[in-house]
């Protein structure tokens, strides 16, 4: 007989009413049983007993202030409320949904009825007196319910010598609650910090929370309490990174708060030239034009630091002043030989030029004497595979590995598929490999960035080392290790369920003549639900030159939809939260998923255009199939566009949440993500990656 908690415990693990040791115990317990997880949500769902209150939506300029437009606002619509759904769960949901309305009750008391309209959470990072950096977080969201949470911050200090290779860095701190919805804590953040974004999160990595699809900052201000130049300049280069439309916006502000400074100009053109049409493109040349002609006058007759002088040449550039940029990048060469943007400068002109690679990685040494730079090493690495020396090969590989910037495991992931194309590398690419595999997963450090959830993070991480496990295989196979190419194998099959590395092994066993074992994985690989972009087996004489036979495809069929569903959301969400059609036409996140109700796979966006290419066409792709299994996608924008945009593999457009209510209810978090509604209208699964929400779609539905 299966045991569960009582439920008085349970609202009292919910409302962070245990001791230390209880709620450890509870905890224990609900990650192996799903009835208590699920008592334990439906008493956290504060959205729902938020919403038996007379409550209005954020403010309807929220998404465009923060990913602005060049469009006027649409007028803003009557304030609705909606009531609560009745829900006949017997005496003990009763108690959940009191706690419930005693904690939003707190709340309102708490923040006041402005701040409950604005249905935004907050968090502000301070210096205090110490030098610390204090954090106080404010929500309504779920995570107010928490006794603990997650702040994840990552932060930049100048550096004279290496600005343009400063890779940030990172803390991340627990934040106690004071009181319903709000908590504090310090982060022990380096005097020098110019800038700082900051997420938060529940202490499980499953729920993520920003600022409205961006990050929570904080920037050093001056005296009258304006951004320095080095926090703006850190910002921008922050959002390049993470949030492309708000280096946009925040470069065009920066020429008006330093004039001066050349860096903005280029960043700021650079972003126009790609957002105009052709035909305005001379018109604006013609006005940066003289804005460059006055920031050489200025350079010249004045002292430029090694920042300016590259944004010149750079700038210069982009508006076809080849001469002046030339100039410009001789004078940083010869003032500023041991900067960054030198060592840049010098690399970008080796990767052009004809020479042989043997006068290339002579250059790069020459460059790496001068300065250790990054981008010199990963560079000096590409070049030594090409003269098969394990000494040369490794020297690169040391210097590549000393330093963080740019590195990721699926970019030492690729590291290994390199020295694996050499031979002679192999034994270097075996001790590299065995020692990305034996780093510990840390979710929650510097490697997961900071919008991502930790099980999009733990995906990723399982397909970069059943790639590391295919390579160590090969490695060990082919020195005439069975045994161990074989337990490589098998090790990388068991990282991660995914067609590619399936088809991969079964190759390999096949050429073993390991034919039964080729024939499971096979049939593995062909019950994925999802049709790719790129064909797993490119042709059917494929399939016959692995295995000859027909798979058998029950039991894989099975396997492989009990292996997508393990481990899914399970989070009530109200359906009646309001949208807009094309058209204008008031309806809800239930009635565009249409009748009668099934799956519904709903796209989520900031603005329409923010969905990339490759996930436009994986859905159009998969139209087919999830329509033979009645999954319905809906496809929701933040921002308004009086131009009709496709809802990718549909006959309909997307729809608009002018009052951000979808996203509310959604709990995004990012600019893009994925959905998936059960029939029964619970949310299974919020991610980052279409292909993982399309196969969980589709094993839902069948």
């Amino acid at each position: 007989m299966d045991m569960h908690i009582d439920y008085p415990t349970l609202s009292a693990f919910a409302d962070g009413d245990l001791t230390p040791e209880s709620r450890t115990a509870v905890s224990a317990h609900l990650r192996t049983c799903d009835r208590c997880r699920g008592e334990v949500q439906f008493i956290r769902t504060l959205g729902d007993g938020l919403r038996a209150l007379p409550t209005p939506s954020a403010p309807r300029n929220l998404i465009g202030e923060i990913w602005p437009v060049d469009r006027e606002p649409t007028p803003t619509p009557e304030l609705r409320t909606s009531g609560r759904e009745p829900v006949q769960r017997g005496w003990v949901l009763a108690l959940a949904a009191g706690l419930v309305g005693v904690v939003a009750a707190a709340i309102v008391l708490t923040f006041g009825a402005e701040r409950m309209a604005a249905g935004a959470s907050t968090l502000t990072l301070e210096r205090a007196t110490s030098g610390a950096m204090r954090l106080s977080y404010e929500t309504i969201s779920p995570l107010a319910a928490e006794t603990r949470v997650r702040a994840r911050i990552r932060y930049w200090i100048p550096d004279s010598l290496r600005f343009v290779q400063n890779e940030g860095g990172f803390r991340d701190i627990e934040l106690s609650r004071e009181a319903p919805g709000m908590f504090e804590g310090v982060a022990d953040l380096p005097s020098g910090t110019v800038y700082a974004a900051a997420t938060v999160e529940d202490l499980d990595g499953t729920y993520v929370e920003s600022d409205f699809g961006r990050f929570w900052e904080y920037l050093e201000t001056d005296a009258e309490g304006r951004p320095t130049l080095e926090a703006r300049r850190y910002q921008i280069l922050a959002a390049l990174e993470f949030n492309a439309p708000r280096a946009a916006e925040l470069a065009e502000r920066a020429t008006s708060e330093f004039p001066g400074q050349p860096e903005f100009w280029f960043w700021r053109l650079s972003f126009e030239l790609t957002a105009l049409p052709e035909a305005s493109i001379e018109t604006l040349r013609s006005t940066h034009a003289a804005q460059l002609g006055e920031l050489d006058r200025v350079a010249r007759n004045g002292n430029p630091g090694p920042v300016e002088i590259d944004a010149l040449s750079r700038y210069a550039s982009l508006l076809g002043r080849g001469e002046l940029a030339d100039y410009w990048q001789g004078e940083l060469r010869t003032r500023y030989p041991r900067h960054g943007a030198a060592a840049l400068v010098n690399l970008q002109e080796t990767l052009v030029s004809a020479a042989p690679a043997e006068e290339k990685l002579n250059a790069l040494e020459e460059d790496w004497a001068d300065l250790d730079a990054p981008a010199t090493a990963q560079v000096g690495l590409r070049y030594s595979y090409e003269f098969a020396d394990p000494i040369l090969t490794e020297r690169w590989l040391d210097r590549y590995e000393a330093s963080l910037a740019g590195r990721t495991l699926s970019s030492d992931t690729e590291v290994a598929r390199n020295l694996m194309a050499v031979p002679a590398l192999w034994p270097l690419a075996e001790g590299w490999i065995l020692d990305r595999l034996s780093y510990s997963d840390d979710w929650v450090g510097r490697a997961r960035r900071l919008d991502q959830s930790r099980r999009n993070f733990e995906v990723e991480t399982h397909q970069n080392r059943a790639n590391l496990y295919l390579h160590l295989a090969r490695i060990r196979l082919g020195r005439g290790d069975s045994a161990g190419g074989i337990d490589a194998l098998e090790r990388s099959v068991d990282e991660i369920w995914d067609p590619h590395v399936f088809l991969r092994a079964a190759e390999i066993h096949r050429a073993l003549g390991s034919d039964v074992r080729a024939a499971e994985l096979i049939s593995l690989a062909q019950a994925d639900p999802v049709v790719p972009l790129a064909p797993y087996l490119s042709v059917e004489e494929d399939v016959a030159r692995l295995w000859p036979m027909e798979a058998p495809q029950g039991e894989a069929q099975a396997a492989m939809r009990e292996r997508i569903l393990e481990g899914l959301l399970d989070e009530y969400v109200r359906l009646d939260v309001s949208l807009r059609t094309q058209a204008g036409d008031r309806t809800t996140l239930e009635q565009a998923a249409g009748s009668p109700r099934g799956v519904t796979l709903v796209v989520h966006a900031i603005r329409a255009d923010l969905v990339p290419d490759e996930a436009t066409s994986l859905l159009r792709l998969n139209a087919e199939r999830l329509n033979s299994v009645g999954v319905r996608t809906v496809c929701v924008r933040e921002q308004p566009d009086p131009s009709p945009v496709e809802c990718p593999g549909t006959d309909s457009s997307f729809h608009h949440d002018p009052d951000h209510e979808v996203w509310m209810e959604l709990r995004a978090w990012r600019e893009l993500q994925y959905f998936v509604l059960d029939r029964g209208g619970r949310l299974r699964h919020r991610g980052e990656d279409l292909e993982t929400a399309l196969r969980i779609s589709i094993a839902l539905a069948m």
